[in-house]
Formats: C-alpha cells, sequence, structure tokens
C-alpha cells in the first residue's frame, strides 16, 4: 500500500507544484547602497527578508532584526518567510494545491494551528514596537528548488538584504546542538548564497536572544564586528553601525593586522579540480585592483569610526600566523559577545588567506572566519552572523591553497577561468 502511495503522489506533487525557474535578473541591492540612498531620502524603507524553519528561529530572529532596527532613521519593513519542504505526504500535496498556477512560490499568510499561531502573534506583537511593518508569508518547496523561491520574493519585493538560518542550532550551553536540519536545508542556503539579487547574512544561532527580551534600557545586547578587509567585511561594518544607532546595543569593531607585514608571503589560491563547493573555500570571479580595495577599506573605516564616535568602541589587534587562530576562536569563547559579525571573506585578505591555510573547512559556504567561529569546537558561545555583500560578478569558485611564493607587487586579482581546474588567481599581498 505504502509502494502504491509513493508512486501515486510523486507524480501528483510534481504535477501540481512547479516551483519557480531560473535566476534574478533586476536591479541588484546591498545595505551600502540603501544608507547612501536613504541620506537623501527619509520616506526609503529598508527591507529585509528573514527564512524560519521553526519555532525555535523565532527569539533569535526577533533579537537580531530589533538589533538591526534604526531608533533615528527609516521605516523597516520586514518579510518573515516560513520555509516549508514540499514532500509527498498529503499535507503538502493540500498545500501545493493552493499554489498559485502560473508557478510563482505558493506565498500566504502563516497557517493556523500550532506554531504558526504563535509565530503570527509574535512578530505581530513585534511590530507594535515601533517603526517596523511585518508581514509573515510561507514558501512551500521541495529543497531542491527552495532557493529559487526565496530569492524570487527577494526580488520582487525589492529586499536589501535576505537572513538565513543555518541548519545547524545550538542551545547556547557548550558547543553542542540542538538541531541538524540536515544536508538538504544546508544546500538550500548553498544556492542562495550563489544566486542572492541582494546582500545575504547567515545566522549561526547559539542562543542570541534565549533571554526571552528584545533589547531595551535594561537589556543590552553585545556585538562584535570582525574586521579584516574586503567587501563582505564592507557589509558588515555597514551592519554594525546601524547596530551603533540602537541604545540598547553596544558595538564593538575589532580590526586584524598583521604583525611585521613586510616579511610576509603570498598565498597562490587555485581552483580545486572539482567545481563542487562542499568542502572548499570560494572565491569570487570579478577583477579587483588590490591598491583601491585597501583605500576603500582605509576610507569606509575612517567614516565609519568618525560618523559613530563615541558609540562604537574600537580595537586593533596585531597577530601573526602562528597566533591567528587562536586569536579569532578567541572572540567567540570568551562570552563577551552576544553576536559576531563577520565577512564571509571572498576576497580574502592576507590573513583570511592564511587562515584557510591553516584549517580544513567545515562549512565552507560561511568563508574561512565564519566557519571557523561556527565550528563544533569547544567553548564557542557566541552566536555568529555571515555577511555577504551582494555584487554584480555573482559567479564562485571553489579554491584551494596552494604553495607559498615570495611577496611580489601585483596591481589586480586576476579572474578565475570558467573551466574547470584550468586556472589560478594570484593576490598580492598587501
Amino acid at each position: 500500500m505504502a509502494l502504491l502511495t509513493t508512486f501515486i503522489t510523486t507524480p501528483t506533487v510534481m504535477a501540481i507544484y512547479k516551483p519557480a525557474n531560473g535566476t534574478s535578473t533586476g536591479p541588484r541591492r546591498k545595505l551600502r547602497d540603501f544608507s547612501n540612498s536613504s541620506g537623501k531620502s527619509s520616506n526609503e524603507q529598508l527591507r529585509l527578508l528573514a527564512c524560519i524553519h521553526g519555532a525555535g528561529n523565532i527569539p533569535s530572529l526577533i533579537n537580531l532584526i530589533e538589533s538591526i532596527r534604526s531608533t533615528k532613521k527609516s521605516y523597516l519593513k520586514l518579510f518573515i518567510m516560513h520555509l516549508v519542504e514540499l514532500t509527498e505526504r498529503s499535507s503538502s500535496i493540500i498545500m501545493a494545491q493552493r499554489a498559485r498556477k502560473d508557478g510563482l512560490p505558493f506565498v500566504n499568510r502563516f497557517r493556523r494551528g500550532g506554531w504558526h499561531d504563535k509565530a503570527t502573534v509574535s512578530f505581530q506583537a513585534y511590530g507594535q514596537l515601533g517603526p517596523v511593518s511585518v508581514r509573515p508569508i510561507t514558501a512551500v518547496s521541495p529543497l531542491s528548488s527552495m532557493h529559487e523561491d526565496i530569492c524570487h520574493v527577494a526580488e520582487t519585493k525589492g529586499v536589501t538584504m535576505i537572513i538565513l538560518p543555518f541548519h545547524k542550532q545550538w542551545n547556547g550551553e557548550g558547543d553542542k546542538y540542538m538541531e541538524n536540519l540536515g544536508h538538504g536545508w544546508r544546500g538550500a542556503n548553498q544556492k542562495v548564497l550563489l544566486a542572492a539579487p541582494c546582500s545575504v547574512a547567515v545566522l549561526v544561532d547559539r542562543g542570541f536572544g534565549n533571554g526571552g527580551q528584545t533589547p531595551g534600557p535594561n537589556v543590552c545586547r553585545r556585538v562584535c564586528v570582525l574586521f579584516f578587509g574586503g567587501p563582505d567585511d564592507r557589509e558588515a561594518l555597514e551592519l554594525g553601525g546601524r547596530m551603533a544607532e540602537h541604545p540598547a546595543v553596544k558595538v564593538t569593531v575589532v580590526r586584524f593586522i598583521e604583525k611585521d607585514e613586510s616579511h610576509s608571503i603570498a598565498i597562490t589560491m587555485q581552483t580545486a579540480p572539482k567545481k563542487s563547493s562542499e568542502n572548499k573555500y570560494c572565491l569570487s570571479t570579478a577583477t579587483m585592483n588590490i591598491e583601491k580595495e585597501k583605500e576603500l577599506d582605509e576610507t569606509i573605516l575612517s567614516e565609519f569610526l568618525s560618523k559613530w564616535d563615541g558609540l562604537v568602541d574600537y580595537r586593533v589587534k596585531s597577530v601573526t600566523i602562528n597566533n591567528l587562530t587562536e586569536s579569532v576562536l578567541k572572540t567567540g569563547t570568551t562570552a563577551d559577545y552576544d553576536l559576531i559579525i563577520v565577512g564571509k571573506g571572498r576576497f580574502p585578505s592576507t590573513l583570511v588567506d592564511k587562515l584557510a591555510d591553516q584549517h580544513q573547512p567545515e562549512h565552507a559556504e560561511l568563508g574561512p572566519v565564519g566557519d571557523l567561529l561556527a565550528s563544533d569546537k569547544d567553548g564557542l558561545v557566541s552566536s555568529v552572523l555571515v555577511i555577504q555583500q551582494h555584487d554584480l560578478a555573482q559567479k564562485e569558485l571553489p579554491a584551494t591553497v596552494g604553495s607559498k611564493v615570495d611577496k611580489r607587487p601585483h596591481s589586480n586579482y586576476e579572474k578565475f577561468n570558467s573551466e574547470e581546474g584550468s586556472s589560478e588567481v594570484n593576490k598580492d599581498i598587501v
């Protein structure tokens, strides 16, 4: 009987529900673009799309959004998307029957009953706290195409950033994770990171907001931004600036610099033999000028410190290759911070290169720094938010750390060749 049901339901599901195909072609968005435009218009809305798997994501997400919500700037519009895997069960078939016939994702208010009511009430109550408009919606898709629905909604709603829950969730009491949703959900996150029409943040939750209270006069959230340099780190810094506006959020920026840089060595980043990025960190294919990137890092960091003088604690940490991993891990083990924000590092700096060289990737989609802080190592207690800034050169290729060579000046990142295993990127170390 079970076999017969499978044969009947599988074609039925696929016939009823056809997910939206294709990738986005509309305008691209990131936080810095929004900040520049919002300075010209006080009516500009920051639009965020936050995805959740279940009730366990609600407390941390509400606290994260509240920390991002500016008390002085623009109105925030929040889309909460409950991600439901389309399966062969009858309940999924019924939901699929309600999907739109044009192949667009099933988007509707949360279903009644169970934790769906709790989610609706929680977010509606939160929306009453300030200038936040909350719209709970649901998307039903097979895991293989879940990213298409997420990206479609992000594009049509003009979202600036997508917030994704990590596929593992810790309980905030040591290094044991409470739940692992599995490889399929991890794959969905990886596909969103590749196809998103805007910036993306992945939240590794170790109990951020487990106290049950949002930031307020008697509740302070401690946030740390780790800055190594590059577009992803600058986007992380931009987010940290928004948080610094909140009176109940204390932001610390820690900039890592290398001791004795004149004696540093370059690292050759090569494409992996296979295109799979499962166990390899990925680099962007965009061509970038290293000197201009350095200047941009310095300019934006200088502007940031001038703008938030007195509101942000700024520290510079000099490290060597020998204590680099220990220094990064220490920020997540001291319990000094509730949340650590890092860039994914698709244009890795010297230090991020060397960090990648020191350990085997566990979650390569988070980049070297995020991967290290999201690992199962003993003592890590801080939640982590990994930021990927949107760029027009969407394509990424997996890379391995190749041989070390003497430091030599170069003017550009060389662009990856799309042919499998046929090219390499030589980065100047600055």
